[in-house]
């Protein structure tokens, strides 16, 4: 969808040409396949590494457009977000040392854009979701203002309403109706092409659904979405959610979103998958379109079938079949959407082998999947994989029950080594990469494992924000030492960096474990719920906006001048503070304290739009003050050892 010049279709005139050129396209495409003319004999592979700026903070970096714009590279081009940019790296012929020659051509690139990013005082970071992205970061204003990515949020908007509701359970939870158009671009990927044989096409697309699963399991890098721990690799809900096109409450018709795994193996030719999309998917946006493509193919040129394209890039399958024109010649293209960006270029291209080594070497026993496993559950293995990453099961051929571990050590690695044998890739390069997979897989360290133990330990001293930015800074650290991800120690506190990475805004030492009331609860509940959580504060709300707050000094006020009534016959409104000094989640730290101090109370409830979202005490403040005296200390220690 890089096309600049994309529009959301208006009248049915415009929907009639649109289904008119994509119609011609796919009957062109079909007499080529029955005419075998796509080309052969030469297996190639691409990748589309995108990735994500990070400030010296370790927060979203707004720099992406402006470097692609001073780049003025047609490989180097922006994404969705103006904190991510992407490289394309050239395609490359599978033999010899073309893992070498990816690494070498994605390093080039990404040292190129560090520097510019440097400037800028921002870094490069390879993940698929950056864990240190808050609400704020996925305001309309940080998306990359060109038109084609506001006619996209401009459809989806126009489909689904501004406000639907988005929810994705994991460890924890998260549900909002806000900004949720916007997270298409919290999330980098490493995309793979794998140009296949046209007489093979059908086995092979199959097959690549089946390893799906596997692949993705023990590669997840995205298990925290704004805070919440939720699946091992969260990318793929968030897309499926950001770009679904359904109207809420209305898919009695068992519709796909537009972001999909498939409904049903491919049976005879890859032309069903164009079939179903044409059929299942309404076309709500269109561009211009130069070519007749019957026509250019009956006068014996190759033909670019751009509506055909257009729509297939409209149409977000987890494996898709992809054409493409080469020096004039045709060719199909499996393209891997599965894969997370990161944690290292070393990791990436393990994956990367991994993959392509088990696309070239599939062997015969997995020709006709259709006829062998139900679809349903080569999906439903997907999904698991997605939420549990290495710790899953998955059904197999002759409906074994599977771990991941078997799968892809005792099946799957070896057949890759063959694949990549038989395109006869440097032995040392088999070994390494390969080698990479093995020892991630047996030690079940994935990426997301290791963010999500380093969390676990890191909150044992930190508070939640603080311990998701010494994560990423520990991923920065450890991506440019190019370590593998099994390889790496845990995020340690200290290397979160000094007190402005972490104490700077109200929002990274609120505290979002909150108690709540609504304004007729009983007294006796607040004073109850006060002692057996040891807190002070008790917020109460009305149709879920914040209207007062319930304090201990409130309660000893009330029982002051009211002795004789039960608390439990009296309301929390009675005793409740409704003139309440509140304070948006961006809001520096010492303009908190500040504004504490001036208005004389005890804590903060940060709210936006009316709603809570965590609160601040005069406790929260006391250990901020506790962590910059240790840090000043240290540095007086040092200081005075010179």
């Amino acid at each position: 969808m890089a096309s600049s010049d994309i529009k959301i279709i208006e009248g049915e005139e415009e929907r009639k040409a649109y289904l008119s050129h994509l119609l011609e396209d796919v009957s062109t495409f079909e007499k080529m396949l029955a005419n075998q003319d796509f080309e052969t004999g030469i297996t190639r592979f691409g990748a589309e590494q995108e990735m994500v700026f990070v400030d010296d903070h370790y927060n979203p970096a707004m720099v992406g457009a402006d470097i692609a714009r001073k780049l003025q590279r047609n490989n180097i081009v922006t994404e969705y977000a103006s904190f991510n940019i992407e490289v394309n790296a050239p395609p490359l012929e599978l033999t010899g040392d073309c893992f070498r020659q990816l690494k070498q051509h994605l390093t080039k690139d990404i040292e190129l854009i560090k520097k510019e990013a440097a400037e800028r005082n921002a870094d490069v970071l390879l993940t698929g979701i950056l864990p240190t992205i808050r609400l704020k970061d996925t305001a309309l204003d940080t998306l990359t203002q060109e038109e084609r990515y506001k006619q996209l949020l401009k459809n989806v908007n126009l489909r689904r309403g501004e406000h639907y509701e988005f929810n994705i359970k994991g460890i924890d939870e998260l549900i909002t109706r806000r900004n949720p158009t916007t997270f298409g671009g919290c999330m980098t990927s490493m995309q793979l092409h794998f140009q296949a044989e046209a007489e093979d096409i059908v086995d092979m697309y199959n097959w690549s659904q089946l390893i799906a699963a596997p692949t993705l399991a023990c590669a997840t890098y995205s298990p925290v979405f704004l805070g919440k721990r939720l699946w091992h690799e969260t990318r793929i809900a968030l897309l499926r959610q950001t770009t679904d096109t359904r109207r809420p409450y209305s898919n009695v018709k068992n519709e796909e979103a537009r972001v999909s795994f498939g409904k049903d193996w491919v049976h005879k030719s890859v032309a069903e998958l164009y079939h179903d999309d044409i059929a299942s998917y309404r076309a709500f946006l269109t561009k211009e379109f130069s070519e007749h493509s019957m026509e250019k193919y009956k006068a014996g040129t190759t033909p670019k079938l751009e509506a055909l394209n257009f729509h297939n890039g409209t149409i977000y399958r987890w494996n898709r079949v992809c054409y493409g024109v080469t020096n004039d010649k045709p060719h199909l293209r499996i393209e891997n959407r599965i894969l997370p960006s990161g944690p290292t270029l070393e990791d990436e291209i393990a994956n990367a082998a991994f993959w392509l080594g088990l696309m070239k070497g599939m062997p015969d026993k997995y020709r006709n999947l259709q006829e062998k496993i139900n679809f349903d559950e080569v999906k439903k293995n997907f999904m698991k994989a997605a939420k549990l990453g290495i710790e899953v099961q998955f059904r197999w051929l002759d409906n074994k029950l599977v771990s991941v571990q078997e799968v892809v050590l005792d099946e799957l690695l070896p057949i890759a080594k063959k694949g990549l044998e038989a395109a006869n890739i440097d032995e040392k390069d088999i070994t390494h990469y390969l080698g990479i997979i093995r020892k991630r897989t047996q030690s079940g360290r994935t990426g997301s494992r290791w963010m999500l133990q380093s969390y676990q330990e890191l909150l044992n001293s930190s508070t939640e924000d603080e311990s998701w930015v010494a994560i990423t800074a520990a991923m920065l650290e450890r991506q440019k030492k190019d370590i593998p991800v099994h390889e790496w120690e845990l995020a340690d506190k200290q290397e979160a960096g000094g007190w402005r990475n972490r104490f700077w805004y109200l929002e990274q030492i609120m505290s979002q474990s909150l108690y709540t009331l609504e304004e007729n609860d009983v007294l006796d509940l607040a004073t109850n719920v006060m002692d057996w959580k040891n807190i002070g504060h008790l917020p109460v709300e009305r149709d879920g906006k914040l209207v007062g707050i319930v304090t201990r000094d409130s309660l000893i006020k009330f029982f002051a001048k009211n002795d004789e009534r039960s608390s439990r016959e009296i309301p929390v409104k009675e005793v409740m503070v409704t003139d309440l000094i509140t304070a948006p989640p961006e809001m520096p730290v010492a303009e908190a304290i500040k504004l504490i101090l001036d208005s004389k109370v005890s804590c903060l409830p940060v709210i936006r739009d009316g709603q809570i979202m965590g609160i601040v005490t005069e406790q929260d403040f006391v250990k901020v003050s506790h962590h910059l005296y240790r840090e000043l200390n240290s540095i007086d220690d040092t200081q005075g050892e010179q």
